[in-house]
Protein backbone atom coordinates (compact mmCIF):
# COMPACT_ATOMS: atom_id res chain seq x y z
CA UNK A 1 0.00 0.00 0.00
CA UNK A 2 2.88 2.35 0.83
CA UNK A 3 4.41 1.87 -2.66
CA UNK A 4 1.05 2.64 -4.32
CA UNK A 5 0.79 5.89 -2.38
CA UNK A 6 4.31 6.97 -3.43
CA UNK A 7 3.53 6.05 -7.02
CA UNK A 8 0.40 8.24 -6.99
CA UNK A 9 2.37 11.15 -5.49
CA UNK A 10 5.01 10.75 -8.20
CA UNK A 11 2.36 10.72 -10.93
CA UNK A 12 0.74 13.85 -9.48
CA UNK A 13 4.09 15.62 -9.37
CA UNK A 14 4.75 14.69 -13.00
CA UNK A 15 1.36 16.06 -14.06
CA UNK A 16 2.00 19.30 -12.19
CA UNK A 17 5.43 19.66 -13.82
CA UNK A 18 3.89 19.09 -17.26
CA UNK A 19 1.27 21.79 -16.61
CA UNK A 20 4.00 24.24 -15.65
CA UNK A 21 5.99 23.35 -18.79
CA UNK A 22 2.93 23.87 -20.99
CA UNK A 23 2.25 27.28 -19.42
CA UNK A 24 5.87 28.32 -19.91
CA UNK A 25 5.86 27.23 -23.56
CA UNK A 26 2.81 29.36 -24.32
CA UNK A 27 4.50 32.54 -23.22
CA UNK A 28 5.54 34.54 -26.28
CA UNK A 29 7.40 37.80 -26.20
CA UNK A 30 6.66 40.01 -29.18
CA UNK A 31 8.84 42.76 -30.48
CA UNK A 32 6.63 45.76 -31.24
CA UNK A 33 9.42 47.96 -32.55
CA UNK A 34 9.32 49.30 -36.08
CA UNK A 35 12.62 48.62 -37.88
CA UNK A 36 11.84 51.36 -40.43
CA UNK A 37 11.83 53.91 -37.63
CA UNK A 38 14.35 52.34 -35.26
CA UNK A 39 17.14 51.29 -37.62
CA UNK A 40 19.43 53.39 -39.77
CA UNK A 41 19.58 52.55 -43.49
CA UNK A 42 22.86 50.64 -43.03
CA UNK A 43 21.53 48.61 -40.08
CA UNK A 44 18.37 47.70 -41.97
CA UNK A 45 20.46 46.64 -44.97
CA UNK A 46 22.68 44.40 -42.82
CA UNK A 47 19.79 42.85 -40.91
CA UNK A 48 17.29 42.32 -43.75
CA UNK A 49 19.56 42.56 -46.81
CA UNK A 50 17.19 45.09 -48.31
CA UNK A 51 17.26 48.86 -48.47
CA UNK A 52 14.39 50.70 -46.78
CA UNK A 53 13.05 51.69 -50.19
CA UNK A 54 13.16 48.11 -51.48
CA UNK A 55 11.59 46.70 -48.28
CA UNK A 56 8.77 49.27 -48.40
CA UNK A 57 8.16 48.50 -52.07
CA UNK A 58 8.04 44.78 -51.29
CA UNK A 59 5.60 45.33 -48.40
CA UNK A 60 3.33 47.42 -50.62
CA UNK A 61 3.33 44.69 -53.27
CA UNK A 62 2.49 41.82 -50.90
CA UNK A 63 0.33 43.61 -48.31
CA UNK A 64 -2.88 42.33 -49.92
CA UNK A 65 -1.65 38.73 -49.60
CA UNK A 66 -0.60 38.86 -45.94
CA UNK A 67 -2.88 37.15 -43.40
CA UNK A 68 -4.99 39.46 -41.29
CA UNK A 69 -5.51 38.77 -37.59
CA UNK A 70 -9.12 38.62 -36.43
CA UNK A 71 -8.59 41.68 -34.23
CA UNK A 72 -6.51 43.57 -36.83
CA UNK A 73 -3.32 43.56 -34.74
CA UNK A 74 -0.51 45.23 -36.59
CA UNK A 75 -2.65 46.49 -39.45
CA UNK A 76 -2.27 50.12 -38.38
CA UNK A 77 1.49 49.71 -38.21
CA UNK A 78 1.65 48.04 -41.65
CA UNK A 79 -0.64 50.71 -43.10
CA UNK A 80 1.47 53.51 -41.62
CA UNK A 81 4.67 51.94 -42.98
CA UNK A 82 3.30 51.48 -46.48
CA UNK A 83 1.59 54.85 -46.83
Amino acid sequence: MENGHHWLQLQNMRRMEERVRVRLRRRVIRDHSNPFEDLAEEELLVRFRLSKECALNLLQNISGQLPIAADARGMYQLWSICH
